[in-house]
């Protein structure tokens, strides 16, 4: 027969309810720190006359004012991709922050939406790096309701740190960044296909699209010549 130390089992039990439950602790002890938000919060510019809100709910680590600009330390927005270290201010306007998309595909991208109220001046870091450094052939595009782009230096400039500044917009507006890592950048001793990676998926899409045209605008008159 065999005897079972009650004691060794109790300690084995207690054990595995430790192992358990332990990382579940850990994780809301995390999820605790962070600092939530919502439509209704407003971070104030006294100085410069002007507040920022969001129009979801989301979260942030850290928000401090220093020198008139609002920087926020992993900030996440309700159905965008996080923000790991964004900083704005706006003079003699009112932004709400709608959402923040970022595609870290072969082509990096990302574009934020916001509405403004008043002729100031917004500006943002989307904490992208600068424009001579990490990034290269880069572009910015910044694009007001009824998809009108503003022509670079007739509304708005960009530095080399990748502070952008928007002076005169009102409505919503749409800043829209893209670009190659110098890491991910084609290298002339790589294969024709490998260097053109990202023209050849796109060239796929649309042959693919047009076949696909094709096939139903066929099959309908197929249908149509049965009748």
């Amino acid at each position: 027969m065999v005897t079972i130390n009650r004691n060794k089992v109790s300690a084995g039990i207690a054990i595995i309810v430790i192992v358990l439950i332990f990382p579940w602790t850990c994780l809301n002890t995390q999820a605790q720190t962070d600092i939530t938000f919502n439509p209704a919060d407003k971070f104030s510019i006294p100085s410069y006359n002007g507040t920022i809100s969001f129009a979801v709910n989301g979260t942030y680590s850290k928000a401090t004012l220093e020198n008139d600009t609002w920087t926020f330390t992993n900030l996440r927005l309700n159905r965008s991709q996080p923000f790991e270290n964004f900083k704005i201010s706006t003079q003699n306007s009112n932004v709400t922050i709608f959402s923040y998309l970022a595609f870290n595909t072969t082509l990096q991208s990302a574009r934020l939406r916001y509405a403004v109220e008043g002729k100031g001046k917004q500006i943002f870091n989307l904490g992208l790096g600068s424009q001579e450094g990490e990034w290269s052939g880069t572009d910015w595009s910044v694009i007001t309701g009824n998809n009108v782009f503003i022509a670079e230096g007739e509304g708005w400039t960009i530095s080399n740190d990748g502070t952008l500044i928007v002076t005169g917009a009102t409505g919503n507006v749409s800043i829209v960044h893209w670009g190659f890592f110098e890491n991910s950048l084609p290298s002339s001793n790589l294969p024709f296909y490998q260097q053109h990676s990202v023209a050849i998926a796109a060239a796929m899409v649309v042959a693919i699209t047009v076949i696909v045209a094709i096939v139903i605008k066929v099959k309908s008159r197929g249908h149509s010549g049965e009748k």
